[in-house]
């Protein structure tokens, strides 16, 4: 039988709320300096980041409740399922589409961090309500 997974609102009106004060604090920047094709790639970048913190979040909260060990393989595989599935959209939008390598990697690299700060918060949370 396949449990359901528990939605934690708060944490994705957090995702959504750093993602909003991203696209806010550099759309003056972005839109005064950068062309439509590196607009194209910085928004492809965000967008990339934002379903691979929801992929983490559906594999935390499959995870939790299980032993350690299930934990951490269903935690690590993830991430390297995550990584492998971003790095081929990657190399598809840059070769196939012609997005622009730099603008796409920056802005992939930014909201990757700013992302995975965000799911450390989570699992922190969640590992001390847990205690």
């Amino acid at each position: 039988m396949v449990k359901a997974v528990h939605i934690d609102w708060k944490f994705v009106r957090w995702v959504v709320l750093c993602f909003t004060a991203a696209g806010i604090l550099t759309y003056y920047p972005i839109s005064e300096f950068a062309t439509p094709h590196i607009v194209r790639s910085i928004l492809a970048g965000g967008c990339m980041s934002f379903f691979n913190i929801l992929l983490g979040y559906v594999a935390i909260e499959v995870g939790f409740e299980k032993s350690h060990t299930v934990f951490l393989k269903i935690i690590l595989g993830s991430m390297i399922v995550r990584l492998l599935l971003m790095w081929g959209i990657l190399l598809l939008l840059i070769k196939q589409f012609g997005f622009h390598a730099a603008s796409l990697m920056l802005s992939l690299l930014f909201f990757y961090v700013m992302t995975l700060v965000l799911e450390i918060l989570y699992l922190q949370k969640r590992i001390a309500v847990k205690k």
